[in-house]
């Protein structure tokens, strides 16, 4: 298939960047809203969100693995250790609060809701900190190997003038 020219100007494309980034967000948070949603709804019947989940899980890799092959972390975080700390609490404690109280909805124990959801906080929050902590070196790595390439080219470019 034969691409088309670009028509657009450096306005418009701008914008359309704009646009396909947010669109993208949008869809990102609406489908992990959906997911938590149609859990609470329903519980752990998978076949009902394996359509959403799938898309949901394509998009999140895509954007990690677009984003550390171009040595690009976050615009306002840090790859920090007290980063990551901070946002696995978060993704533990909201997890924790989801999974105890679908547990409550489904088997009205709360002790039991209250025990499954203090189980998965602590493994969200593992999982969590450990994957961060990979990729925040991972990002590192390519960012210092991105770094030394353009000085590198830049040095090498000066040695030919």
């Amino acid at each position: 298939m034969k691409r088309r020219k670009n028509r657009l100007d450096e306005m418009q494309e701008q914008k359309l960047l704009q646009i396909e980034h947010n669109g993208c967000w949008l869809a990102f948070w609406g489908l992990l809203i959906v997911l938590f949603v149609q859990v609470f709804l329903y519980g752990r019947d998978f076949e009902r969100i394996m359509g959403e989940w799938v898309v949901f899980m394509c998009l999140a890799i895509y954007i990690v693995v677009s984003c550390l092959k171009n040595g690009i972390w976050d615009r306002r975080h840090a790859p920090v250790p007290a980063v990551n700390l901070k946002s696995s609490l978060l993704a533990g404690g909201v997890s924790g609060l989801i999974f105890g109280v679908v547990k409550y909805h489904e088997y009205q124990v709360i002790l039991g809701a209250a025990a499954s959801g203090v189980f998965i906080a602590i493994f969200v929050f593992a999982s969590c900190f450990a994957g961060l902590s990979v990729l925040s070196y991972f990002y590192r790595e390519r960012a210092y190997r991105l770094e030394n390439a353009e000085e590198e080219g830049k040095e090498d470019g000066e040695e030919q003038d």
